[in-house]
């Protein structure tokens, strides 16, 4: 592999809660004239995944715990807000510097849990959670969009993240389907013959990586990437999802 090469699927229209997102994404791929290749890999944003399966809160609907009450007043941020950020997590694990981390029920650690309001309408006060089971939905979508294809497409749903010690977000690979998330190289040798004692390659998210460039993070309206010219046939595949480490395993914590 020596080359890859990232298509964005160009005036992709907006998505509504319980739209058919498979039928969108290949109707959109025909419009774009993109011819789907086995191996292919086809990265869908968070984002719409999350507002096809409505999932949707809006805010006049919570009501805030003291505790949710009391932490609002200190970081002067809505108590209902602060609610849902704590319905959605196992635990806060920080509120310095006025930026809520948590641990999300999911397993992953971010920001006010994954909790959206950027890219949706804000006319009623609403926020977007994370899909409820984000590997759920891309089995789901690599099934429908391989089967519309005929082809043995990848899938990976990303979304973006910050990282410890460095500045700005970033797209990583949330859940996937059909792909060799994580590769495992200890016991390879390098280009001097040694051989790799601890070497793990997080491929999912260095394509999601790949794949933000042409997605943004703004009003570029292109949630859908297709990634060609990845060769997976010598690994074997995992969900990207089972890339969340355990507390005690954590370098970071």
């Amino acid at each position: 592999m020596h080359h890859l090469k990232l298509i964005a699927l160009k005036d992709f229209p907006l998505i509504e809660p319980n739209d058919d997102l498979a039928s969108i994404i290949n109707k959109s791929i025909n419009n774009n004239g993109i011819n789907i290749e086995s191996g292919d890999v086809v990265v869908v944003a968070q984002k719409i995944i999350s507002k096809c399966e409505n999932r949707y809160v809006e805010l006049k609907n919570i009501q805030p715990s003291k505790e949710a009450i009391d932490l609002g007043k200190i970081l002067e941020r809505d108590p209902a807000f602060i609610q849902i950020i704590q319905n959605e997590s196992k635990k806060i694990i920080s509120t310095k510097k006025n930026v809520i981390i948590v641990e999300h029920n999911l397993g992953f650690i971010n920001i006010n849990a994954g909790i959206d309001r950027s890219n949706i309408l804000q006319k009623d006060d609403v926020v977007l959670l994370l899909p409820e089971n984000p590997s759920k939905s891309a089995r789901g979508l690599q099934s429908l969009i391989s089967a519309y294809f005929q082809k043995d497409i990848a899938l990976i749903v990303t979304d973006s993240m910050t990282r410890p010690y460095r500045s700005g977000v970033t797209n990583f690979a949330l859940a996937s389907a059909n792909i060799p998330s994580l590769i495992d190289l200890k016991g390879d040798s390098d280009i001097y013959g040694n051989i790799l004692q601890s070497t793990e390659i997080a491929i999912a998210d260095e394509l999601a990586a790949a794949a933000g460039l042409l997605m943004g993070q703004g009003s570029e309206k292109q949630p859908v990437v297709i990634i060609k010219g990845f060769d997976k046939k010598n690994y074997s595949t995992n969900d990207a999802f089972d890339l969340v480490v355990d507390e005690d395993e954590d370098l970071y914590r």
